[in-house]
């Protein structure tokens, strides 16, 4: 993957099911819906300092959510992830494009 370029469309795999996982409460805080459910399917990155996962989340039996998320580079001891925004009313088949923060 480039530095920079976001990467195609891939399933969901590695720490990406744990960073959703950690981002679900906020979600639905910020989109004020308590989800049924909550199963990541496929992501894209894009490694920057650090990287940026958009993330297709299976919310109901046909119904997505885009999630974005930073997770920054080990500092020290540390990582930190971010949620960078929710974007809801998706269906499968629609294209996982960054929204702002990240286009």
């Amino acid at each position: 993957m480039s530095f920079g370029k976001w990467s195609e469309t891939r399933t969901v795999n590695g720490d990406v099911p744990m960073l959703c996982s950690w981002m679900r409460n906020i979600s639905e805080g910020k989109s004020q819906k308590t989800f049924q459910e909550f199963n990541p399917v496929e992501y894209r990155s894009q490694v920057v300092a650090g990287i940026n996962y958009l993330v297709r989340v299976q919310v109901g039996e046909n119904d997505y959510i885009h999630l974005q998320i930073f997770q920054s580079p080990l500092l020290g001891n540390t990582i930190t992830t971010t949620f960078e925004g929710v974007e809801g009313d998706h269906k499968r088949e629609d294209p996982l494009e960054p929204f702002k923060p990240f286009a």
